[in-house]
């Protein structure tokens, strides 16, 4: 765990520091085996020496007395000779016969020395006696080719142990030294030769990561290791390449459409960490299409990209300019207000009215939207509202750059002037419905009530809020064609012959016809038309089936016949009651009228009842 949290030239140099470290304990342990092996052979072969010089005077003399003057010559000749003792049988019991300690005389052998004088085995032991050290060495005594003894000598090996000890600190003072200047030139080497080359392409690629412009990598390193920074410029410049072609528009070398949304969320992220607005400025050449027709294609590339240097050459350094599509172009301004960008914005226009003026035929003029957030609109909103004060650029006759707080009051305007045309529309249908009313007593209220039925039945079956609109519209109106109709048939008691029916089923399409120059109804003019079709096609106009019925005009016919049935008219003095306008329905359902339209309405009759 510890390793995993180490840079890499540290894990490298722990590396080398442990091979090296293992490298140099393992020649300390061989030179000291190999000093104190060369220590213990010596005091071996004196051994020997001595065993041979004992055995040649023993077997010819066969003399203790020849061992004991050799004994005390020996231990008179070397100072590191301690003791020399013989060891041999007497009386059924091995014992010291010659020593060069005569009080060691006839003392018992140890059991220890048994393995020589019983096997003839050689011992070699070290022993620690009061700070001096002493080898003591056995050998077995021969005679006649057999083992009849035991010689032990008790050498002082304190000068040659200390003779090995110092060189063996020696080894080990030389090896740390090595060990430290291989480290110090190894960590040279390494951090020259591959961390730092490592480390230069790091803070190269956290560069390309926080945006920064790209320096090439230049290392110096092996061969391998500058292949490596020879590659990754390559990758960078060809990343680089590709990024520049996904975010340049081919056209005008301009940044695209993607890169704009990019810049533009980071552009607002910034605004709201330091407090500043930013301007938009959407830009769209006018009459482009036209131009694109009579001078053809080329002619128009060639406008755009004249424009898109236009509009590069005269915003602030720092503004991004984009090609949003087509013949349009935006142009993000960090912290700039609307003074700021609308004087932009205005030399933007001149500058392009200017150099469109020299073409005769067409000239090019541009239209520009500005909007400054946060100030004129929300995060979702920004482009939408820099869009539609182009395009309120563009209807007050194009050539111009509208803000969004003038956009502002000019919707507010537009408005006022639709609720205008919206009370003076409906005073106009209120109108031919009470002509209507007037011409047909017994329809008095029935449209509000149809309108009204037919709007609800129409939400509850799930149809959008534009529709049921139209349907409430058309609700109000179907019966508007009965103005046409003769007052001796509509006011006629009793049953109507065959002609005056045809007569009254003309009223759907008077009504279609006298509607159809109303602009503002001819959305709800397929329901007004159809809703006497049938599903089984016996209804009129048309003879319309099943699905080839609009919904609005099944809901409208179930609704107008159930208040109808319900409601007094010139052909029944007594309407209906509701369990028998119902019953009614039920019989007419998958053939007058809509079954699912049927059941809806029956559940909203039950619902209104409770």
């Amino acid at each position: 765990m510890l390793l995993k949290k180490l840079s890499l030239q540290k894990k490298i140099i722990f590396m080398f520091t442990l091979v090296i470290v293992v490298t140099m304990s393992s020649i300390v342990l061989f030179n000291s085996y190999t000093l104190y092996n060369a220590v213990r052979e010596t005091n071996v072969n004196q051994l020997k020496g001595i065993t041979t010089a004992i055995n040649g005077r023993y077997e010819e003399a066969r003399s203790i007395k020849d061992v004991q003057q050799i004994f005390d010559y020996i231990k008179h000749r070397q100072d590191n000779v301690l003791a020399l003792n013989l060891h041999m049988e007497v009386k059924d019991r091995y014992e010291v016969v010659a020593s060069t300690d005569r009080n060691d005389l006839e003392r018992s052998t140890p059991e220890i020395l048994s393995p020589t004088y019983l096997s003839g085995k050689t011992m070699v032991a070290h022993v620690n006696d009061q700070g001096v050290k002493k080898v003591r060495i056995v050998a077995p005594l021969i005679t006649d080719g057999e083992t009849s003894g035991a010689i032990e000598l008790i050498l002082d090996s304190t000068e040659e142990l200390e003779a090995a000890n110092k060189k063996i600190i020696l080894t080990i003072l030389v090896a740390g030294a090595v060990s430290i200047v291989l480290l110090v030139f190894l960590s040279f080497i390494i951090r020259r030769l591959l961390v730092q080359p490592l480390l230069t392409l790091r803070e190269a690629a956290v560069s390309i990561q926080k945006g920064e412009t790209y320096q090439p990598v230049e290392v110096n390193a092996s061969p391998e290791i500058r292949e490596v920074a020879n590659a990754f410029n390559e990758m960078v410049y060809n990343l680089e390449d590709r990024l520049q072609k996904s975010i340049t528009d081919p056209l005008t070398g301009l940044y695209n459409s993607a890169y704009f949304k990019r810049m533009l969320n980071l552009g607002m992220k910034e605004c709201k960490e330091n407090g500043h607005s930013m301007a938009l400025l959407f830009c769209d050449i006018d009459n482009f299409k036209k131009l694109n027709d009579h001078q053809g294609h080329l002619y128009g590339d060639k406008i755009l990209t004249e424009i898109s240097e236009l509009i590069s050459h005269n915003v602030r350094a720092g503004d991004i300019v984009c090609r949003y599509g087509g013949e349009e172009f935006v142009v993000i301004m960090k912290n700039a207000d609307e003074t700021t960008a609308g004087y932009v914005a205005e030399r933007i226009r001149e500058k392009v009215a200017i150099h469109g003026s020299m073409n005769i035929l067409t000239p090019i003029t541009i239209s520009i939207g500005l909007a400054i957030y946060p100030d004129d609109t929300s995060e979702d909103e920004f482009v939408h509202i820099a869009d539609q004060a182009m395009y309120a650029a563009k209807s007050l006759g194009k050539n111009r750059v509208i803000t969004a707080r003038q956009l502002k009051t000019m919707e507010k305007q537009e408005y006022e002037r639709k609720v205008e045309e919206q009370k003076s529309l409906l005073h106009t249908i209120l109108s031919i419905v009470k002509a209507v009313e007037v011409k047909d007593p017994y329809t008095t209220s029935h449209s509000e009530v149809v309108s009204e039925y037919a709007a609800k039945l129409a939400s509850r079956m799930g149809i959008g809020e534009k529709e049921i609109h139209d349907i409430a519209v058309a609700g109000l109106l179907h019966d508007v064609g009965k103005i046409g109709i003769p007052l001796e048939i509509l006011n006629k008691e009793g049953q109507l012959d065959e002609e005056e029916y045809d007569t009254i089923k003309t009223h759907p399409i008077l009504g279609y016809h006298i509607l159809s120059n109303i602009e503002e109804v001819h959305q709800s003019l397929p329901f007004i038309l159809h809703h006497h079709e049938q599903p089984d096609g016996e209804g009129y106009p048309h003879g319309l089936k099943g699905t080839e019925i609009p919904l609005g005009a099944s809901i409208i016919a179930v609704v107008a016949a159930y208040h109808s049935m319900t409601s007094k008219r010139p052909y029944r003095k007594e309407p209906l009651t509701e369990e028998a306008a119902i019953q009614e329905l039920l019989n007419g359902k998958s053939k007058q009228f809509n079954s699912d339209v049927v059941d809806e309405f029956l559940l909203m009759l039950e619902e209104i009842r409770k």
